[in-house]
């Protein structure tokens, strides 16, 4: 199985091609800060990935691609990208949640680095929507890969107080409590670092790894959630690929 996955959702862009199963795969990537220039260095970093893996697109299985929440601009590029890519390709198309991208890059981290205790299951993600509002989403581990619990949510930082807004209360009993079984992911912990410092006491926020790094969107963490999407014939035809924004006025300006 071949995925070819990229992401445009943040400052971050990125690609990558996983060429195994999710228990054994090789991974060809690029990642980069380059805000503002995702459609001048998307297609590129496409073709440098396809070289370097020794592959053409027609030998490709799926396509992915991270459909946000994140920036406007950025998410509409990756999806108008997979449409034009699956409409020529004739490839189907995981639909992948940035955010769960940065849970499953973080959780993949602790695996690989902290090696002394036992990875952190449950993490509650919290990115920078800009107009002084955030991204926000709490996640579990199950057989591998990060599950949403209930919905993804846009709201202001000091309304986020955890349990209630991302409606915990749906997951089990023994892990209903955000306390320090969970572990915080993603940059607005840091920009709205008042706003959020009741809740950020209440979990983990520092782990054997760097957390500001993942705190973007990465590409092969994309392709590796559709694995999943895969697994439970989920995946698109591309007139069916669509962006998730959350807000529903994307062009609003912040009021001074």
């Amino acid at each position: 199985m071949r995925i070819l996955a990229f992401d445009t959702s943040s400052n971050a862009c990125s690609v990558a091609l996983l060429d195994g199963e999710a228990h054994n795969f090789s991974c060809t990537g690029r990642f980069k800060m380059a805000p503002r220039q995702h459609t001048q260095l998307i297609l590129p970093m496409i073709d440098e990935v396809l070289d370097e893996a020794g592959y053409s697109i027609k030998q490709v299985d799926v396509l992915a691609f991270g459909r946000g929440p994140g920036a406007f601009t950025g998410v509409r590029v990756a999806t108008g990208v997979v449409q034009a890519i699956a409409y020529g390709a004739d490839l189907p198309v995981a639909q992948i949640s940035s955010l769960a991208a940065i849970a499953q890059g973080v959780y993949s981290a602790q695996v690989k680095y902290a090696t002394d205790v036992a990875p952190i299951a449950h993490i509650l993600v919290a990115n920078d929507a800009r107009m002084d509002e955030i991204y926000c989403a709490a996640y579990e581990m199950k057989a591998g890969f990060m599950n949403l619990i209930n919905t993804e949510e846009v709201m202001k930082p000091e309304l986020f107080k955890g349990a209630r807004d991302v409606k915990l209360s749906q997951m089990t009993p023994s892990s209903s409590q955000v306390d320090a079984t969970w572990l915080c992911a993603g940059n607005a912990w840091s920009i709205y670092a008042k706003q959020l410092a009741s809740l950020a006491k209440q979990c983990v926020l520092k782990a054997d790894i760097d957390l500001e790094k993942l705190s973007y969107p990465d590409a092969q963490y994309i392709a590796y959630l559709a694995f999943k999407e895969i697994q439970n014939n989920s995946l698109v035809d591309a007139a069916q690929a669509s962006p998730v924004y959350l807000r529903n006025n994307v062009a609003k300006k912040a009021k001074k």
